[in-house]
């Protein structure tokens, strides 16, 4: 008699070997091939469990083959949510049961969302950057508008330099994409003193841009310009920079603070009086923006605080205002009258630097606060939008978004349309064929489908996946008591279902180490023993072709994560498929179907090698004793070795718990080695226990050993009592 050790030994040695052995067996082939052809078609747990060999095939995969029968409990399974601590699934002792729920996606679709959390951001950093570009927009056509004006000698030098011309129009509220050169240069040639003039003669609703338009330039009526004359005055181009920057952008930009700091510095030194000042509006405003008092709207209240004898206690700033008012009037020097107090001026250099240190430090606080307030309107509304429809409905949603990707609010909304449900892994599609950047990127950051209506994201690794990953990382990180470590693991984790989100390609994922780490020590493997080449090799394979590098691997666990990932043959991300079951899904049933197939196999001449292959085989699962304890062939195998009676399994839960503790260092087991020995141990008991031509542990294995009856498998598959 061969013993269980030798025939453990002649299975173990070259474990994919014999995998592939029982892979070529013609009745494991033909179930294989009816399971790859069938499962796609299934749609509903009905289906999947009235297909006998589809259902029974996954059964034994996950070693609940005695199950079978049990159609109804095991549907209760299947139809569980796995995110639902207190589901069915979730609640029984035995690991099979989740694991096979989770094999399949009956419960576990990917839920439909018009926005990840990663796309809201990614849309509100789109409005962000579209903020930094109008303010580079808005800087650039400034410096060059300052630089080139100088040159302009006629107005054919203005009108016929296009960046001058559309700079002019839109300063002055011109619709610049209909204008008329003839027409233009009779606008600019008048003489707006002479009420006969062209300009002056207008009856167009726009009059007043045109004439305003005029007064900007002195060219004469021929177009040219008299001697000693510029095309503008210094005065001139900087009303019309100001009217540009102040109006074009649509918000408060770094540009128009300049100009406004510029304006205030070569003015103040000018000021006679307090009227002075809080009369001119653009004086007004820099103020209240230096001291942060946009509350004050009144010219009365800010001449007021100005003109404050702060040496008497009933002076208006320190009454009404207290330190922030008396901080104002201090700035300034002003008598109670509003004239100038001493020679120094209104301000001295040093107080016209701290009033402009202050309006460039707060200039944009009301804009920036009317942005944030915008952020979170949209976080919390954008979860409410469940069609196009409804973010075309929602008119404050919509614009945003079309703000966040360069469109202006009157955009075509047919072509947003298009663009929002456009379906980007086809070529063809009105996003993907478009030559604007902007719709491609409009529809990557949306779920909707070619109806309008929200659906599933499309990512680079499925939700249920990516979170049995994250998981499995922080179990594998903390299993031991290694409590220290769990911030840092579940800090990993967040970053790995988070950026995993926003990953496009497979060259995105291959170069960020800190999520290839997460993947690998989430299977239980060192990323220090797997290097970037061999990983992209294992990433790039061709899991349908036997021959591919991860399926060359004797390591099944390299397949097991080249399927968890949604990339295409050029490393963008597949389309999106259908049915109850992923490639990742459908692979692992495969695989554990000849893992059972084999043991069965090798029982058929040696049970305790059979438990030998189930245990090595299940045992880097094992967190805590109960794991052993819940599992009647791990528990035969850990009795087995230590030499235990059968009546241990009538002590008390916790006493079981501490005995299997007592013999067992589950993290020490972890090294294959100590597993190895560990084995040997148990062959060795078991051939010593046992009569190996009749081995009563036959039953732990066999679906001939009785039924249970439906209405008792609640109590018999025990619930966690945690």
């Amino acid at each position: 008699m061969v013993s269980t050790y030798l025939s453990y030994e002649m299975v173990n040695r070259n474990y994919k070997s014999s995998l592939d052995r029982v892979k070529s067996d013609a009745a494991t082939t033909r179930e294989a091939q009816y399971y790859q052809d069938n499962i796609g078609k299934v749609k509903t747990v009905d289906e999947f469990v009235d297909d006998y060999r589809l259902y029974s095939y996954a059964m034994k995969a996950y070693g609940l083959e005695d199950m079978t029968y049990a159609t109804a409990f095991m549907k209760k399974v299947l139809n569980s949510d796995l995110t639902d601590e207190n589901s069915f699934a979730n609640k029984l002792t035995d690991q099979k049961y989740r694991d096979f729920a989770a094999a399949f996606k009956f419960s576990t679709n990917d839920a439909a969302v018009t926005q990840t959390s990663n796309q809201v951001e990614d849309v509100i950093d789109s409005y962000q950057d579209e903020i930094q570009a109008t303010n580079e927009e808005t800087a650039s056509a400034n410096a060059y508008y300052k630089s080139a004006i100088g040159s302009v000698k006629t107005v054919d030098n203005l009108l016929d330099n296009s960046g001058l011309r559309d700079y002019v129009l839109k300063a002055y509220g011109v619709d610049s994409p209909y204008w008329d050169k003839d027409f233009l240069s009779k606008v600019l040639t008048s003489d707006v003193s002479d009420p006969s003039s062209f300009v002056n003669q207008l009856t167009t609703s726009d009059k007043n841009r045109y004439v305003a338009m005029a007064k900007a330039f002195n060219f004469n009526a021929s177009g040219a310009l008299d001697s000693g004359d510029s095309a503008q005055t210094a005065d001139q181009t900087a009303a019309t920079m100001y009217n540009y920057t102040s109006t074009v952008p649509g918000r408060v930009t770094p540009a128009l603070a300049t100009l406004n700091k510029e304006y205030y510095e070569s003015k103040i030194s000018t000021i006679t009086s307090v009227d002075e000042l809080v009369n001119d509006s653009r004086m007004f405003d820099y103020v209240r923006n230096a001291f942060g008092l946009q509350d004050v709207t009144l010219r009365s209240t800010l001449k007021n605080i100005l003109t404050s004898d702060l040496s008497d206690p009933a002076n208006y700033a320190t009454t009404m205002g207290g330190a922030k008012y008396e901080a104002v009037a201090k700035t300034f020097n002003f008598n109670t009258d509003g004239s100038i107090k001493g020679a120094g001026g209104a301000q001295t250099a040093s107080q016209m630097a701290a009033t402009s240190a202050g309006y460039v430090s707060g200039y944009d606080d009301k804009q920036q606060q009317t942005d944030d307030d915008l952020y979170t309107y949209y976080r919390n509304t954008i979860g409410t939008v469940e069609s196009v429809e409804d973010l075309e409905g929602t008119s404050k949603l919509y614009n945003f978004v079309l703000a966040a990707f360069g469109f202006d609010s009157d955009a075509r909304k047919k072509d947003i349309e298009k663009a929002l449900t456009s379906d980007l892994s086809d070529p063809t599609s009105f996003a993907s064929a478009s030559k604007d950047e902007r719709f491609k990127s409009l529809a990557s950051a949306f779920n909707f489908d070619d109806e309008g209506q929200m659906e599933a994201p499309n990512l680079a690794q499925s939700q249920a996946n990516l979170q049995q990953i994250a998981k499995d990382y922080v179990v594998r990180k903390t299993r031991f008591g290694h409590e220290d470590e769990k911030e840092k693991a579940t800090e990993e984790a967040s970053y790995y279902t988070k950026t995993m989100q926003s990953i496009t390609t497979r060259d995105e994922f291959l170069a960020d180490s800190r999520l290839t780490d997460v993947v690998l020590e989430a299977y239980g493997l060192d990323p220090k023993d797997v290097s970037a080449d061999f990983l992209k090799q294992v990433m790039t394979s061709d899991l349908s072709d036997p021959d591919s590098f991860a399926n060359k691997q004797d390591d099944h666990r390299f397949v097991e994560i080249a399927s968890l990932f949604n990339f295409n043959e050029d490393g963008g991300i597949a389309p999106r498929t259908t049915g109850i079951q992923d490639e990742h899904g459908r692979l692992t049933t495969e695989y554990l179907y000849l893992q059972e197939s084999l043991e069965d196999q090798t029982g058929e001449d040696s049970v305790g090698a059979q438990l030998a292959l189930y245990f090595q085989r299940n045992f880097s699962n094992v967190n805590t004793a109960y794991d052993i304890l819940g599992d009647k062939a791990m528990l035969e195998v850990f009795r087995t070795a230590y030499q235990l009676p059968t009546e241990m399994s009538s002590m008390d839960i916790d006493k079981q718990k501490a005995l299997v503790e007592k013999y067992m260092d589950f993290e020490k087991l972890q090294d294959p080695d100590e597993l190895q020995k560990f084995i040997t141990r148990f062959a060795a008991m078991y051939d010593l226990q046992n009569d190996t031509t009749q081995d009563p542990t036959l039953s732990l294995f066999s679906s001939s050993s009785g039924s249970i009856s439906a209405d008792t498998l609640l109590s018999i598959s025990q619930l966690r009592n945690s």
